[in-house]
């Protein structure tokens, strides 16, 4: 598993930016303007992680916008639960799936985001 966040920490402005533009995609499909807050956390906080990744700052930044992500993404899969076992079944289960591994992705970025090794402290001794 370390291994895994080792690779995922150093390449999460990427990750970042990519799972900022699936949301975009989600949120262009869906017309809904509550899906274009994770599009613009992920997106900038994409974007602050590859100009200043030392700053405490871009940090706090990008774990928050991957606890957004993961809530929206739970809510989503909240609302497409009802869905199953009815005429939309099979839409209902692209969903759930689809939102399931967002919501998994999210994790995995909150826990690389708060799990980094922590800079030294600078200042008068």
């Amino acid at each position: 598993m370390p291994n895994v966040l080792g690779v995922i920490r150093t390449n999460s402005a990427y990750a970042f930016l990519l799972i900022g533009v699936v949301w975009l995609g989600i949120a262009v499909i869906a017309a809904s303007p509550l899906i274009l807050w994770p599009v613009v956390a992920c997106l900038l906080g994409g974007v602050m992680l590859r100009m200043w990744p030392a700053n405490r700052l871009t940090w706090a930044w990008a774990v928050s916008a991957a606890v957004l992500g993961f809530l929206l993404s739970a809510y989503q899969v909240y609302a497409w639960v009802p869905f199953l076992g009815g005429h939309f079944s099979a839409l209902a289960e692209g969903a759930l799936a689809g939102f399931a591994v967002l919501a998994v992705a999210h994790v995995f970025l909150m826990y690389a985001g708060a799990s980094r090794p922590k800079a030294p402290k600078s200042g008068p001794s």
